[in-house]
């Protein structure tokens, strides 16, 4: 019985201890299984997040298409590549020739099995001494150690490695390959360096003929720096406005009249005079022609404006333009639309461009051609006879006028191969209905002989050179 004299036992309060404890254990237990759980957790995590860095670096440094290392790869970890070679490496810059061809004639699929047969002779090839990267497209990088080259020995069985018969599908197909060397030199071992000196020279090799290795030099450095001088001095003239234009006359070989001017482009430089053979192949090349090409059009619409307000009145003005503003359409809108700004009649503009097309782009000029005589503008081509002349460009093109190249007319008078070519071209010309221009008369002996033919218009040194606007309006006034 429980009276004040007898408390209640102590059991009671020993019990709630007891399950106080028995509480913090559960928790105790609890926060370890979670821990172990994170822990776990994290370690897979981890694990996981490794393995899936494996697969993304694979993704970023290996080719999928050849399964051989690309080229961020070799940038990011070219100085290491070098240190592990040991000794001097040259940097082979391969780029198999007209590979296109083969991806149009046996689809994208066989082409690109030909592409991991190449990736495997090099591989095989280098072996265990040299690497091998793909670069993009149908271009690969290949390192190898300089002395091994020394008497070409390694570069001549690249060639044959590379032009040895390849399966694909029921054909069997040869392929050939340009190649850029450049021996990296210790001063210089910077990645785009090295590549930059081996894509000189792979385009070295290209313009020797292909099929072939070329190794970097000081004339190739020279011509790239020459090159560059060049690319700079277009782009500052084109920024500074310093391009103008010259007109030579175009005289009636009847009449001995002036009746057409020629606009010939200039760029002023500050130690000299700039002619179109010393820039145009460069502004083509670096793709500033366009550029140069609208400053021509515009410059010589307003100046034939300027020879009627002067009362020098010319039958037409012959403006040259780039052979690659055949492939673009939106220059004959600026064409019909800076002449209709001067108000100027198309018939009275003659378009030239030179035939230096290959004949595969003979339905892009035809197109080009005929969209500018839609509008009323005439065609002649430059330096008739120069180029890729042919039946087929005079079959498909309906021209308006042809300029028989100067190089036919210097000492014609001696010269019976070239008498007899002129006048196969004018023969040619009365059979597709076209005016010809003889260029490049220089001498009276020339003026003689070219009299006796059926020759519309001539122009020339024996004539006039190349004349400023005013000067040439006072000529057609005297």
């Amino acid at each position: 019985m429980i009276t004040p004299e007898n408390p209640m036992p102590l059991i009671a309060f020993d019990s709630t201890a007891a399950l106080l404890t028995t509480d913090t254990s559960f928790w105790v237990a609890l926060l370890v299984a979670v821990a172990v759980f994170f822990l776990l957790g994290m370690t897979l995590l981890w694990f996981n997040r490794s393995k899936a860095l494996r697969f993304y670096r694979s993704l970023l440094y290996n080719d999928a298409l050849t399964e051989i290392r690309n080229i961020t790869y070799l940038r990011e970890n070219f100085n290491d590549i070098l240190i592990a070679f040991d000794q001097d490496v040259s940097m082979y810059y391969i780029n198999l020739d007209n590979f296109k061809n083969y991806n149009d004639l046996l689809g994208h699929a066989l082409a690109n099995r030909l592409l991991y047969q190449v990736a495997e002779r090099l591989t095989n090839l280098v072996k265990p001494y040299g690497t091998v990267y793909r670069m993009h497209s149908d271009h690969f990088v290949l390192l190898y150690p300089t002395q091994s080259d020394n008497d070409n020995a390694f570069a001549e069985t690249l060639i044959r490695t590379i032009k040895m018969d390849y399966p694909a599908g029921v054909h069997t197909v040869k392929l050939s390959a340009s190649i850029g060397r450049y021996a990296i030199q210790h001063s210089t071992p910077r990645f785009h360096d090295c590549l930059l000196r081996s894509e000189l020279a792979l385009q070295e090799a290209k313009t020797q003929g292909k099929d072939r290795v070329v190794y970097y030099s000081s004339a190739i450095k020279r011509r790239n720096h020459d090159a560059f001088a060049k690319y700079r001095t277009i782009k500052e003239a084109l920024k500074e406005k310093r391009f103008f234009l010259e007109y030579q006359p175009i005289l009636c070989s009847a009449s001995r009249k002036i009746v057409g001017a020629e606009a010939l482009i200039r760029l002023r430089d500050d130690r000299k005079i700039y002619y179109p053979q010393e820039i145009i192949a460069y502004a083509e090349k670096y793709h500033l022609i366009e550029d140069i090409d609208r400053f021509v059009i515009a410059e010589a619409f307003e100046a034939f404006t300027r020879f009627e307000k002067a009362g020098s009145v010319l039958d037409f003005m012959s403006v040259n333009v780039s052979a690659t503003e055949i492939k673009n359409l939106s220059f004959v809108d600026y064409v019909v639309a800076t002449a209709e700004a001067f108000n100027i009649p198309p018939e009275k503009i003659t378009i030239e461009f030179t035939e230096t097309q290959h004949p595969e782009d003979f339905t892009q000029e035809a197109t080009f051609i005929k969209t500018l005589q839609a509008h009323g503008f005439k065609v002649a081509i430059d330096d008739f006879g120069s180029g890729y002349s042919s039946m087929v460009r005079l079959s498909q093109n309906r021209l308006d006028r042809i300029k028989i190249d100067r190089s036919f007319i210097t000492g014609i008078t001696d010269n019976r191969a070239n008498q007899q070519i002129v006048e196969a071209i004018i023969n040619l010309s009365k059979t597709f209905g076209l005016e010809v221009i003889v260029e490049g008369v220089e001498t009276e002996n020339d003026l003689n002989y070219l009299a006796t033919k059926d020759i519309k218009y001539m122009q020339g040194y024996f004539f006039y050179r190349s004349l400023t606007e005013k000067v040439c309006i006072g000529k057609m006034l005297q």
